[in-house]
């Protein structure tokens, strides 16, 4: 019987870190004002985690440590430009960035669970979702492409609504 070699900490770690690269980046969104910021600053932290890959213990909360590693590199960013901007205090950011925490776990459930509602979709109303919302492209395209009436696309697309809305709910547990 073969037992499955142990991963390298160190590649699991950084599998953990692009797994939560969306998560992070709302999370310092919701830190900073400036998107530049951001993007440059989830790359620091991006850097910090992976240089500090053993000091993580597989198996224990990714987010929480992660999350901690951003806080500090908001902190640190934040007393650097005070100088030069008008900031809000440290406390001030750390209550954000508790609010923030608590709120992107909500998220990933919701994902979750919007993705196992689309699995569920016939493949043509997921075909004309991704038209309208992963290409953008515009309902009167859409009804072109599909040779049907404008108006029966919007129809169809507030009833796909609808249906994952309901499915959401139900795989959340919240509907009333």
């Amino acid at each position: 019987m073969n037992t499955p070699e142990p991963k390298d900490p160190q590649s699991e770690v950084v599998g953990l870190i692009a797994q939560h690269q969306s998560r992070l980046r709302g999370f310092l969104r919701s830190l900073l004002t400036g998107h530049d910021d951001v993007d440059d600053l989830l790359q620091e932290v991006n850097m910090v985690l992976w240089k500090k890959a053993g000091d993580f213990e597989i198996g224990t909360d990714f987010w929480a440590w992660s999350s901690q590693v951003a806080r500090f590199k908001v902190m640190e960013r934040i007393r650097k430009y005070s100088r030069d901007r008008l900031v809000f205090d440290e406390s001030f950011i750390l209550e954000i960035a508790d609010l923030a925490s608590e709120r992107s776990a909500g998220f990933d459930d919701e994902r979750s669970a919007l993705r196992g509602c689309l699995e569920r979709l016939p493949p043509a109303q997921r075909t004309l979702l991704e038209m309208r919302y992963t290409q953008n492209l515009a309902i009167g395209r859409i009804a072109q492409e599909m040779s049907r009436p404008s108006g029966s696309i919007r129809q169809t697309l507030y009833r796909i609504r609808g249906l994952l809305m309901q499915c959401i709910e139900s795989r959340l547990g919240t509907q009333e």
